[in-house]
């Protein structure tokens, strides 16, 4: 299917809230572990390094879930995907709800990260597949801003509900919420015809020649890398934040969370700055955040003495960070219409790797040279992507749609 024109474009309201609501609450569930963990440990009698192995398995499962479900999307249908990953939500958030002891709660982590790693990469197809791309960078950073809202207002909100009455009940809270968009989902299906059609027929092929094909399609392997740089950079330097927050402001460990706000309203503002970029092209602002977000990871460090400056910087940060995710998943979404999903989950999958090596490969460096070194290392990080995306830009495979964005290959 190709994607629709502004002519003959009618706006799926009902899904595009249902996307915005499902990773919200995905987002929550994530993240929401943290605040609880001594919480969990209690109630399972358990230790919170044993329980935080909630988090790892999460991890995992999300990579698994992103290519398992990837060809039913491409092939068959993106609603259909979606529906599946919030069943499988609901499920794994019910186990987690219901659970006796950490076996259990394990269990539904591992189920509630399948349904992320089939939901969000898909969510993303979608929009690709429905969307006008020249209108497409907005409605992508609304969908990602929702990521700040879980961080903002899904993470706190749960976390005051597990103080005052139950943990458990900070999962029940994500039931009605998945209920919510599992319906929406379903009410957009009705009167639909597509899970019963095959989009593309000539798709039976190894799963793993698939993958290869999408990796390769005009400019993808260029983008995926970009994504590998910013992320990379990005999480080995908010992995270390706070820590560095709390040991160098004399403000008190309890403020060190309302900082941190700062980064969180700023990425809300995909979704604003998201129409900016679709006036002036996709690539050439992704060039421009890669370029600007290599000068803040480089001078954070240098600028905490100067509060309302760094706080300041945190919300640019925040909010060009948002916009490189909205434009990475925006250009990308564009790459290929038979393998769109097949991309993005490349794209997912990507993204938790960088993720898990950021922290990992950064917290030697903060513990033996301290936040400057790891800065100017994940600055030099962003440069290469940078570096990357100037490539991209000059290696599309029409020249002529260089001021939109990335060509659409077929």
């Amino acid at each position: 299917m190709n994607p629709p024109n502004n002519q003959n474009f009618k706006f799926p309201i009902l899904m595009i809230t249902a996307l915005v609501l499902g990773i919200f609450a995905a987002g929550s569930e994530e993240l929401v572990i943290s605040p609880l963990l001594l919480d969990l440990a209690d109630s399972f009698n358990s230790t919170v390094d044993i329980v935080g192995l909630s988090v790892s398995i999460y991890g995992i499962a999300v990579i698994i879930g992103a290519p398992l479900f990837a060809p039913i999307s491409d092939k068959i249908s993106y609603r259909l995907s979606l529906l599946i990953g919030i069943l499988l939500f609901l499920v794994g958030t019910i186990v987690c709800t219901l659970a006796g002891n950490i076996e259990w709660f394990f269990l539904g982590r591992a189920i509630s990260g399948l349904a992320a790693g089939t939901f969000i990469p898909t969510a993303y197809a979608f929009v690709g597949e429905q969307i006008p791309y020249e209108s497409r960078a907005k409605v992508m950073g609304a969908i990602v801003s929702s990521w700040s809202l879980s961080l903002i207002l899904g993470v706190p909100l749960g976390s005051f509900i597990g103080g005052i009455f139950h943990w458990r009940w900070s999962f029940a809270i994500l039931i009605l919420l998945g209920i919510t968009v599992a319906m929406l989902i379903l009410i957009d299906l009705k009167g639909k015809h597509e899970i019963n059609k095959i989009k593309y027929k000539d798709t039976e092929e190894p799963v793993v020649r698939s993958f290869i094909k999408a990796l390769f399609k005009p400019n993808v392997f260029l983008i995926i890398a970009v994504t590998f740089c910013n992320m990379l950079g990005f999480y080995g330097m908010y992995t270390y934040l706070g820590s560095y927050i709390r040991s160098t402001l004399p403000l008190g460990d309890s403020i060190t969370g309302v900082i941190l706000i700062f980064y969180g309203i700023g990425f809300a503002t995909s979704y604003f700055s998201g129409k900016y970029a679709d006036k002036i092209g996709k690539s050439r602002s992704l060039i421009f955040t890669m370029a600007l977000l290599t000068i803040i990871l480089w001078i954070i460090p240098h600028l905490s003495n100067f509060y309302w400056l760094f706080f300041f910087l945190l919300f640019l940060w925040g909010g060009m960070q948002s916009l490189t995710v909205t434009m990475l998943s925006t250009i990308l979404s564009n790459c290929s219409n038979k393998y769109r999903g097949r991309i993005l989950a490349i794209y997912s999958l990507t993204s938790n790797l960088a993720v898990t090596l950021g922290s990992a490969l950064m917290g030697p460096i903060y513990v033996n040279f301290g936040y400057k070194i790891v800065s100017i290392v994940c600055a030099a990080i962003s440069f290469l992507g940078f570096l990357i995306s100037i490539k991209a830009y000059y290696n599309q495979p029409d020249k002529q749609q260089s001021i939109e964005g990335m060509n659409c290959a077929p």
